[in-house]
């Protein structure tokens, strides 16, 4: 196991795990172009354009022990989660440059996936537009000219994720108010009576660029971790293979 450094003072402080990023390279790139497909098109004009990559958590595999010690229902889930919401935190920090000599309207988004399951935003369709969901996460940024910015999504609202998908999975109505961005589960009296007692972690991320027009538009990602419970996988260690439940999709409500 990996070694980890902690400062005790008189025995009562929480060792701070140091953070870690992810992925090859340590970045993620999504790419927008004058020339990306639309995902969905009702006319020329009336077109969306979505373009993600995904980002996974190296989870190790749990020992036959620890798998037995979830076997336990965890309603909504089959069995208690591997990873819990509180086990790894997570922190997303990004660029977003738009690379063209016109500004151009552009929106972020962050949708995620548990061990059970993963949220994906549906697309309403009527004869004049494509509207789409809330992602879990999403900003609109409006770019000019050649303009690069640069934002965190901080742990806390990733922690909000992993509440949010959980509540949807435990039936809470109308998805797409439970999973907007300025609604905290904690104090939403429509999401608090549907949060599970036990919430599943994120283990995957989809980032991505969404706009009603293609652009030449480049998002850049690190995804920065801190493994508060020992649940990522050393480089000697067989990584979570894909348990019968994993990512299941979740196609919200309006």
């Amino acid at each position: 196991m990996r070694a980890l450094s902690c400062c005790v003072l008189l025995a009562l402080t929480a060792c701070r795990v140091e953070p870690e990023y992810i992925g090859d390279g340590k970045l993620y790139q999504v790419a927008m172009t004058r020339d990306t497909a639309p995902a969905l098109e009702i006319e020329e004009e009336a077109a969306l354009f979505i373009v993600e990559t995904r980002a996974e958590l190296p989870v190790r595999e749990p020992t036959a022990a620890e798998r037995a010690e979830l076997a336990r229902a965890s309603s909504p889930f089959p069995r208690l989660p591997w990873v819990r919401r509180d086990d790894i935190a997570i922190q997303v920090d990004f660029t977003l440059t738009n690379l063209d000599d016109a500004p151009r309207n552009i929106d972020v988004i962050l949708n995620g996936a548990n061990e059970f399951h993963e949220y994906v935003p549906r697309v309403l369709m009527d004869e004049e537009q494509a509207i789409p969901l809330h992602a879990q996460w999403e900003r609109r940024y409006d770019l000019g000219a050649r303009q690069r910015l640069a934002q965190a999504v901080r742990e806390e609202e990733l922690d909000e994720m992993a509440v949010d998908l959980a509540t949807v999975v435990n039936g809470a109505p109308n998805s797409d108010e439970i999973v907007y961005f300025e609604n905290n589960s904690a104090s939403d009296a429509r999401a608090k009576p549907f949060i599970p007692k036990v919430i599943p972690g994120l283990i995957a991320l989809r980032l991505g660029l969404r706009a009603t027009q293609a652009a030449n538009v480049l998002l850049e990602v690190s995804v920065r971790v801190r493994d508060e419970a020992d649940k990522l996988a050393d480089d000697d260690e067989a990584l979570l293979e894909q348990m019968p439940e994993l990512f299941e999709t979740v196609l919200p409500e309006n």
